[in-house]
């Protein structure tokens, strides 16, 4: 595995993958936290944990939504096949991802020829050949790091469909190690180090609400 590999994964998740558009989000007055003393929710601090409800018309269509549930729970399997540092599931498990996000192309760009899916399909061989050559568990979690990067942008793009998500994150400074991935759960289960219970380095950041 050498640096020039890692790179290259880091580019082509850079791009295919860009910043969320700023109206997918619900106005600042909709922005809540988990301070309810006043009798409604409000942001306490930067560094409090956000309950973000995004507001469904500014997202994609309830079709493509209930598409994003299903990549959303083959992801988690990726995550709990790292939390148990089984880097054959993780590797199994990524290519299967890859290959419904691919194989559900049309369904996605039906009636919308979205730019930023389309760079992901014009870079799927790539990342998928990638995904393909890794063997340790090493170089799975990188792998899942760069991943998890793209389904955040993307599902903070196109949405899911009554689902609430839990944005983590992994952060530990005597090893440089910053790290954040998604869940359905609200635990500390960190897919980066295989540890069930890492309450010391993972936190909540935000919560995402999908109607």
């Amino acid at each position: 595995m050498t640096v020039k590999y890692f790179l290259t994964v880091a580019v082509i998740f850079s791009f295919a993958f860009p910043g969320l558009r700023s109206s997918s989000f619900l106005s600042a007055d909709s922005v809540l936290t988990n301070d309810t003393s006043a009798g409604r929710f409000r942001i306490k601090s930067m560094d409090a944990e956000l309950r973000i409800k995004f507001n469904s018309s500014e997202i994609a269509p309830l079709d493509k939504r209930i598409l994003f549930n299903d990549f959303f729970r083959q992801y988690s399997g990726i995550k709990d096949a790292l939390v148990y540092n089984d880097a054959d599931g993780a590797g199994r498990k990524t290519l299967q991802l890859l290959d419904e996000m691919k194989s559900a192309s049309d369904k996605i760009t039906k009636e919308n020829d979205d730019a930023l899916w389309k760079i992901f399909i014009l870079n799927y061989e790539s990342i998928r050949s990638k995904a393909e050559s890794l063997k340790f568990i090493t170089e799975q979690r990188f792998m899942f790091g760069e991943i998890s990067r793209g389904i955040v942008n993307l599902i903070r793009h196109y949405g899911l469909h009554d689902k609430t998500v839990y944005l983590l994150e992994y952060r530990d400074d005597s090893l440089n190690a910053n790290q954040q991935w998604l869940s359905d759960k609200r635990d500390a289960r960190n897919p980066f180090i295989g540890k069930m219970n890492d309450t010391l380095h993972t936190k909540v950041k935000e919560v995402w609400i999908f109607e």
